[in-house]
């Protein structure tokens, strides 16, 4: 199958947002994310020197259509999302678009080399299927991940203080929540910590397909599946809610967190930037919670909250 794509020259605090833009707003079939960086890391595993001479000094960001989508269109829509970001402090100045065609296993091999096992701690190491999943220690949990056309592989930052804060948190059997799980990841991380049952959500095909596969990889059977927007049919209160999306759309879910929260539960949520943690603060006070909680990367926050005390 042929797939349309356009390559973005950008800096690489883009990555976390245009990302989620591009596959939740735009339906992109697949996103590849590429630094110079990236090849100094992975420069051991006989990737080609001419690769190299390919990969921007700051990020490459390409997101792949299906033929018959304009993608003129495309690029208009991520310029405006562009002049969003912007407004929220993002560096946006300098971004270059190009136009590519690939066939769709082309793209999968390519995106291959540049998806490599992160030993996240040691008690968690997040493995493509492709390579060795030997943990690191007798301790470590090894999750196996292909996710495909869905977002998700354990290298985004957020995904990463999502990560951090449930090795802190899910201590003990709990039921939990994963609001728009993308690959699944947080989900057999929920399952593999220890959690009861897990109910994952997502709104796209792909998504649900990929966290499918994932589960299987994983020999995970506690974790039920719903293509849902948001908390659209999802019933039941939950010990622990996971949302790692853009705070755009956690604006959405935050006024009805608590119709899905159980007594004295709490709910981890990343992909904040900096510019938007107040208002994500105050929007939670609003509702009745209060932060536990906060640790940060570069721009992003990762916080963990509770209904307030009455």
């Amino acid at each position: 199958m042929q797939l349309n794509g356009v390559q973005i020259m950008c800096s690489s605090e883009l990555e976390e947002p245009l990302t989620y833009f591009l596959q939740s707003d735009l339906a992109a079939k697949g996103i590849e994310v590429r630094r110079r960086s990236d090849f100094d890391d992975v420069l051991t595993a006989n990737i080609l020197a001419q690769d190299a001479n390919e990969i921007p000094d700051d990020m490459e960001l390409t997101a792949y259509f299906a033929i018959g989508i304009e993608i003129s269109d495309i690029i208009s829509q991520i310029k405006a999302k562009l002049l969003e970001l912007k407004n929220y402090g993002f560096k946006t100045d300098n971004v270059e678009f190009k136009v590519i065609q690939v066939c769709d296993k082309m793209w999968q091999n390519q995106w291959e080399k540049f998806y490599h096992r992160v030993d996240f701690s040691r008690g968690l190491a997040i493995v493509p299927e492709w390579e060795c999943p030997k943990p690191l220690n007798p301790h470590q949990i090894v999750i196996k991940m292909n996710p495909k056309h869905a977002f998700g592989t354990g290298t985004h930052i957020t995904t990463q203080l999502m990560l951090m804060v449930m090795e802190r948190v899910l201590l003990s059997e709990m039921s939990v929540l994963d609001v728009g799980t993308g690959s699944g990841i947080l989900s057999i991380v929920a399952s593999k910590f220890g959690a009861s049952n897990v109910c994952a959500t997502d709104i796209s095909d792909d998504a649900i397909a990929s966290a499918k596969k994932n589960l299987a990889l994983n020999d995970i059977d506690n974790v039920e599946l719903k293509q849902a927007n948001l908390l659209t049919g999802v019933k039941g209160k939950y010990d622990l809610i996971l949302a790692n999306m853009l705070a755009e759309i956690l604006y959405q879910l935050i006024p009805h967190l608590s119709d899905y929260l159980a007594r004295n539960g709490s709910v981890i949520m990343s992909g904040i930037d900096c510019e938007q943690l107040s208002r994500i603060e105050k929007l939670l006070s609003e509702n009745g919670f209060t932060v536990n909680l906060k640790i940060q990367e570069k721009r992003w926050f990762c916080i963990l909250v509770s209904q307030k005390s009455n």
